[in-house]
């Protein structure tokens, strides 16, 4: 097969879907009917939404079809604000502080994956959301797919970032969070880990800052839960478009993981970065550039 006749099957084979991507655009490259860095930069505002039985914080910003996208383990809704208007006006971004993290409630129980997931729906309920985009990093990620399998018809799209369909297990001594391990030490040490070696301290320094909006009984809660998840072999059911994030450097959300996530997923797209498990604090640019080709393909 001649060279050219190569290139043009792997373009067909791109736009099919259900493809691996192993190299992300590069940061200086554009994209037709994609958003602008000032889009990115627009300051969304803070709220309050009550729902029955916690308050939850959420940023806002932008125009557009809901995309709410939903944090980790150790991060809280900071880490989107620069992507909430990036796709505006065709979409608006809300980020949500699950309970028990940022400026959200601290209930004295509920932060783990399945109460999320009730936490999310009932948001989208007090929004009037019908049918979002959904985007979930890391645990956000699992948070997620249970949400897609319990409530398919509450899902447009599906983006799960730096992800596993099976356990997570980011800390093997859990009840010695809070005594005599802090927080802080926990949470700081789970932070690192998850960039690679040589990383420069200004990208995860804001998420450091972020850890005392949680505390120890909230990560324990959050960390069993994530120990003991399991959807693997269960995500053909998901149905909605779907797109799949990985970094090549992460050694707990692996690329084999995210292939096995792909395999189930039918139409599903698979995207891999030269990053570590922090794709967003590694490769903004790149990120938004992928996030943004998959929502616009759902505008044709």
């Amino acid at each position: 097969m001649t060279r050219q006749r190569f290139f043009a099957l792997g373009l067909l084979m791109l736009f099919a879907g259900c493809v691996e991507t192993s190299t992300t655009p590069s940061s200086g490259q554009g994209l037709s009917g994609l958003p602008t860095t000032s889009q990115m930069t627009a300051q969304p505002t803070r709220r309050a939404v009550s729902l029955d039985g916690v308050t939850l914080s959420i940023l806002e910003a932008g125009t557009g079809d809901p995309v709410i996208y939903v944090h980790g383990v150790v991060t809280t809704s900071n880490i989107f604000p620069k992507y909430l208007a990036a796709h505006s006006p065709a979409y608006r971004g809300i980020a949500v502080d699950l309970r028990g993290y940022g400026d959200s409630e601290k209930t004295l129980t509920g932060s783990n994956i399945s109460q999320f997931v009730k936490d999310l729906i009932a948001l989208a309920d007090r929004l009037k959301i019908e049918k979002p985009v959904w985007v979930g990093v890391s645990m956000g990620g699992m948070i997620l797919q249970q949400l897609a399998l319990e409530h398919p018809d509450r899902v447009k799209a599906l983006v799960l970032v730096s992800t596993t369909d099976g356990a997570m297990v980011l800390d093997h001594d859990l009840p010695s969070i809070g005594n005599p391990r802090t927080n802080a030490e926990v949470s700081k040490k789970i932070l690192l880990e998850s960039f690679p070696a040589g990383t420069n301290p200004q990208l995860y320094q804001p998420l450091l800052d972020r850890i005392p909006t949680w505390n120890a009984s909230v990560l324990r809660e959050a960390l069993t839960s994530m120990s003991v998840f399991k959807k693997r072999g269960q995500l053909s059911a998901i149905t909605a478009p779907t797109l799949i994030m990985v970094g090549a450097k992460d050694d707990v959300a692996t690329p084999a993981i995210a292939a096995g996530i792909q395999a189930q997923i039918s139409g599903s797209r698979l995207v891999k970065f030269e990053t570590g498990h922090f794709i967003m604090a590694e490769d903004p640019e790149a990120f938004r550039k992928v996030l943004g080709e998959f929502l616009h393909s759902l505008k044709k």
